[in-house]
């Protein structure tokens, strides 16, 4: 059976993923502990954006994130395993939804990645942490309301890099280097 995905897809995925975590360490060391992802997801929602834009299939998310999720399994299985879950639940929906060619699909795509990956991210390091009601996490997880807040910014965060992304392709687009429908 052909793969749907050529070399130069596995590649612009690859270096879109390179740009995601490169994000994640530039944010990183300046956002408030539970809050990373509100800060990342605005840089992250470019490249995202761009590898849905130019990879235009169903399971781009997945071709972006798994390879990452796989290799952070030797780190820690529990990372790869939030990122396969938040992985899981935006091709999920967007299965029903369609592919990635319309700009409103990437717009939903943004959206669930980061919302799924702050609750999931949320709920599962006051899981794994449950010591010190101090912590962070564990105050975020045991108040629904501020739990659903911050869901809902990570959304709203998704929608900025989404616009930011989108940006980007239309400059592409004019300068001739990204042919995306719209």
């Amino acid at each position: 059976m052909k793969s749907p995905w050529r070399l130069r897809d596995y590649v612009f995925a690859a270096f879109m993923t390179i740009g995601m975590v490169i994000a994640v360490f530039i944010v990183g060391p300046f956002a408030p502990p539970g809050l990373q992802l509100l800060f990342w997801a605005p840089l992250g929602g470019i490249f995202l954006t761009l590898g849905m834009a130019r990879l235009q299939r169903r399971g781009s998310v997945a071709l972006m994130i798994l390879p990452l999720a796989v290799l952070l399994g030797l780190i820690s299985p529990i990372i790869s395993l939030y990122l396969a879950v938040t992985v899981l639940v935006t091709e999920l929906v967007m299965f029903f939804l369609g592919n990635y060619r319309r700009k409103i699909n990437r717009l939903w795509g943004n959206v669930l990645f980061f919302a799924s990956a702050n609750l999931g991210g949320l709920l599962l390091g006051a899981y794994l942490i449950k010591g010190s009601r101090a912590d962070p996490f564990v105050k975020i997880a045991t108040q629904p309301g501020v739990l659903i807040l911050l869901t809902v910014l990570a959304g709203v965060a998704g929608i900025v890099g989404w616009w930011l992304g989108e940006s980007a392709v239309k400059q592409l687009q004019r300068a001739g280097k990204m042919d995306v429908d719209v």
